[in-house]
């Protein structure tokens, strides 16, 4: 498993401001851009909605959505992460519940208790059967009506550099030759979301040059029998 503790350490005696070091400002407008577009059209819950964000980092997502009004809530499985999001927050006289644990069993939170789940580009940290237990965590703990916001690598690697550390058959890219991240296609990202329980279609699918970047909004069937009518995609 990558090493986020250590991660984070880094990060922090660097004095860089989060998980994505220098191009951390860029990434924090267009995940302000993307946030605010999922209020307007209405596939977030408003405030004061309860959210948990998943793989919550030092806070960069929740910081964005407390000060709207909305309950915030996040887990990380970096002990160092929680401690800076913790901060974070009471240096800017807000309010947030974080936690350190693993987003694959959350029994710190009980059935039923968000209005929605945000994943924070933490899906794809996953590998294997993870995966499956986070998604039936994800489903255990929102409320019927709730909505599963997933952010998440696509595939497959456009860069000479993630192709020579990928393993197509697996759908993994690998670091010293360690799976660390899942990339898989959409409609298997999809298939995957629709196995898990979850109704889907597409936000937003953005390029970069070395993959693909999908935002996918997540719902639970209204009742037992949509299962069987599968995704809702497109």
């Amino acid at each position: 498993m990558f090493d986020y503790e250590a991660r984070y350490r880094e990060l922090r005696s660097r004095g860089l401001p989060g998980w994505a070091g220098e191009q951390y400002e860029r990434g924090q407008i267009r995940l302000k851009t993307t946030l605010d577009r999922l209020l307007a059209a209405g596939d977030l819950p408003p405030p004061p909605a309860r959210i948990l964000e998943l793989g919550c980092g030092n806070g960069a997502s929740s910081a964005l959505l407390a000060p709207k009004g909305f309950e915030v809530h996040g887990v990380d499985v970096s002990a160092t992460a929680i401690a800076w999001a913790e901060e974070r927050f009471a240096a800017a006289g807000l309010s947030g519940a974080f936690r350190q644990g693993d987003v694959s069993a959350m029994p710190f939170h009980a059935d039923g208790a968000f209005d929605a789940v945000l994943d924070s580009a933490c899906l794809h940290c996953l590998i294997g059967p993870a995966r499956q237990r986070c998604l039936a965590e994800v489903r255990r703990i929102l409320r019927p009506n709730g909505v599963f916001i997933v952010s998440s690598m696509v595939g497959p690697p456009r860069s000479a550099e993630a192709l020579a550390g990928f393993d197509a058959t697996a759908g993994h890219l690998l670091k010293d030759g360690t799976p660390y991240r899942t990339l898989k296609p959409l409609e298997a990202l999809v298939a995957e979301l629709v196995a898990a329980g979850f109704d889907v279609r597409p936000h937003d699918v953005a390029a970069n040059p070395w993959w693909d970047h999908a935002t996918l909004i997540c719902r639970l069937p209204q009742s037992i029998g949509d299962l069987d009518n599968g995704a809702t995609y497109g």
